[in-house]
């Protein structure tokens, strides 16, 4: 099977983002997204500048959302500043810049480890499938 330039850019994209959401799950940090503390338009996490570069992108918190099946804290995947690695780097330049959001992710109100790695999982489909083919 050969890969063309749009799946390329794709799999680069959900392998990188597939990195974030382990690091975001590992030790207690998991916890920041089912149960924030920070003011809606805060990032919850990563929060140091070294680490915003390093990671790549931020989740903001965007209030609660009620959905059939529960209550939902809203995050909105936006890229750093700064030296980033080059995949979510060339989204950024390709988006509109820091503010851009790439998507929404929502993770069950005082959910598990499980429910938070479900709900930032599911924004990886969202984030692959906005790609603009010329990415």
């Amino acid at each position: 099977m050969v890969l063309r330039p749009r799946a390329i850019v794709q799999t680069k994209m959900r392998r990188a983002y597939r990195g974030v959401v382990e690091k975001a799950i590992e030790g207690n940090t998991w916890k920041k997204f089912s149960n924030p503390t920070a003011s809606r338009g805060n990032t919850v996490w990563p929060k140091s500048q070294n680490d915003q570069e390093s990671i790549g992108i931020r989740f903001d918190y965007d209030g609660e959302v009620s959905r059939s099946d529960g209550v939902y804290h809203k995050f909105q995947i936006q890229p750093n500043a700064g030296k980033i690695p080059s995949t979510f780097k060339d989204w950024r330049d390709n988006h509109g810049g820091t503010h851009a959001v790439m998507a929404s992710a929502f993770v069950k109100k005082d959910g598990t480890k499980e429910d938070v790695w479900s709900g930032l999982e599911r924004a990886a489909d969202a984030i692959v499938g906005g790609l603009d083919s010329d990415d």
